[in-house]
């Protein structure tokens, strides 16, 4: 499940040893953070907003994990929008391969968007510890209509307690409020500095382009997540 839709990116999933937690492979993480303008799937849903996000994960098999969160995001300022959704999900991990279906429910605020289920299946592709590609699809039942995007991943750890990451991606839409064809480019760039085994601190910055004329503008935001993790 990708919470945030820097995170995501942006979550790190972070696992209890087997002694510790009598071999029970069990992940929980906390982030709360703030964003620029809230951006989702190239559409403007709100300025400045604040968010805080808890997901846990847990590995069923070896290959087979399944998550649940939750989050709420509300607008700072003169901005009176919120929003507050829970979300499951499951993943089957190869070596190189990763197969994934997300479920998100949302419930929206003072805003021009709807509430609804989303549905996402997704697939990456890992072609080294540094680089590689996913693409997926999402039914909004808010929008009404089809999301679909390809992107490139990459990260790199600088030392034992940092590193850099990026993605860069291009989507398209059918009939999602009411907008067809090409949708945006879009990338965002993070560092995560590790403060220590359960915090991190994760500022970043990102664009999306419009790829049509129809209200929206080039957009440039950033912001800064703080992890914490049980």
């Amino acid at each position: 499940m990708k919470l945030r839709n820097f995170l995501p990116l942006a979550f790190l999933t972070v696992f209890v040893s087997a002694e510790a937690a009598e071999e029970i492979p069990l992940g929980i993480e906390v982030v709360t953070g703030y964003r620029s303008e809230y951006i989702q799937r190239g559409f403007k849903w709100a300025n400045s907003v604040v968010d805080v996000q808890a997901e846990a994960e847990i590995a069923l098999t070896d290959d087979i994990i399944a998550s649940l969160g939750a989050w709420y995001t509300t607008a700072t300022g003169s901005g009176d929008f919120s929003e507050a959704a829970a979300a499951g999900g499951i993943r089957w991990e190869d070596e190189n391969l990763t197969l994934a279906l997300d479920m998100t429910w949302r419930s929206l605020n003072n805003s021009v968007y709807e509430d609804g289920l989303d549905i996402a299946p997704s697939i990456a592709w890992q072609f080294s510890e540094d680089f590689g590609i996913a693409g997926g699809l999402a039914w909004d039942t808010g929008a009404d209509g089809l999301y679909a995007f390809a992107e490139t991943r990459w990260s790199h750890p600088l030392g034992l307690t940092s590193f850099l990451s990026a993605d860069a991606g291009l989507s398209c839409v059918s009939d999602y409020y009411d907008r067809s064809g090409l949708n945006d480019l879009y990338a965002r760039i993070s560092y995560t500095k590790v403060l220590n085994r359960s915090v991190s601190i994760t500022p970043f910055a990102g664009t999306s382009i419009p790829l049509q004329s129809d209200g929206e503008t080039n957009r440039l935001f950033g912001g800064i997540w703080f992890e914490v993790n049980f």
